[in-house]
């Protein structure tokens, strides 16, 4: 047994790596050894990480059925498996405020990308698996507001859905050797390269008058580990259940948040 994380042979599809988070994950995972495939919604951003990063491009929007079902069947022909996705694809739009004043068309574009996009890439990427018969590892990005609201209806419900969807697919895709986990990120630092700044709570998250909001900034504020996560640190975690040191875990939530779901 080795407690090394070898992911070499394994294909790899991280959506929205364009930058941020998933830029990270794309990248730990090709340290890993894995052949990893970056994806965005933006063509010039998902080329320029690609390069960075030595990997393959796939611009591509994740609200597309259709795209999504041609894209993964080409990763399939192209290099002969899809052995992970890990969907990181998603959008926040702000606070949106109270529900009285949430536009609804500002919901439903939100949902699009954060529900129907890991949905359409979850089914897609898991008939490919259980048609090689080699497993896989599905991995959403969930949040922590998953299970702790705070910053808008829309966004809370849609990353509740995918720790829900994440849960549902665990338990129809076991059989089939393919585990389904969700990797919560907390307050991660992905404004600018390099180490984050300490928190400077009013510059950072400006208090809004809504009791939701602010007591998410009161509880960035007050973080165990005192400081912003780092992209690389939520991106380890990936690779970890992306792993074979993973292979009994499934369904499983990991918050990746310096303690936020402590206070």
């Amino acid at each position: 047994m080795s407690l090394t994380i070898d992911l070499n042979g394994k294909t790899a599809l991280v959506t929205g790596s364009g930058g941020g988070i998933g830029a990270a994950i794309a990248k730990v995972l090709g340290i890993a050894g894995a052949n990893v495939i970056v994806s965005d919604v933006n063509p010039t951003t998902t080329e320029e990480t690609a390069a960075q990063l030595n990997a393959k491009a796939l611009p591509l929007d994740v609200t597309d059925s259709e795209a999504v079902d041609s894209a993964i069947s080409q990763i399939v022909k192209d290099n002969g498996s899809l052995d992970i996705i890990v969907n990181n694809a998603g959008i926040y739009n702000g606070y949106g405020g109270p529900i009285v004043d949430l536009e609804r068309e500002r919901f439903h574009s939100l949902m699009k990308v954060n529900v129907d996009g890991v949905f359409y890439c979850s089914q897609a990427a898991a008939r490919v698996m259980i048609k090689a018969g080699n497993g896989g590892r599905i991995i959403n990005i969930a949040s922590t507001q998953s299970v702790s609201p705070g910053v808008g209806v829309s966004y809370d419900s849609s990353k509740a859905a995918v720790l829900q969807m994440t849960r549902t697919l665990a338990l129809e895709l076991g059989k089939y050797d393919i585990t389904a986990n969700a990797v919560a990120p907390g307050a991660t630092w992905v404004a600018a390269p390099g180490d984050p700044p300490p928190i400077d709570i009013e510059a950072a998250v400006p208090r809004t008058g809504e009791p939701l909001g602010d007591q998410v900034a009161s509880r960035i504020a007050r973080i165990p580990l005192g400081r912003w996560g780092k992209t690389e640190e939520i991106a380890n975690v990936v690779a970890f259940v992306a792993s074979p040191l993973a292979s009994y875990v499934t369904g499983a939530y990991y918050n990746v948040d310096g303690g936020w779901l402590t206070l």
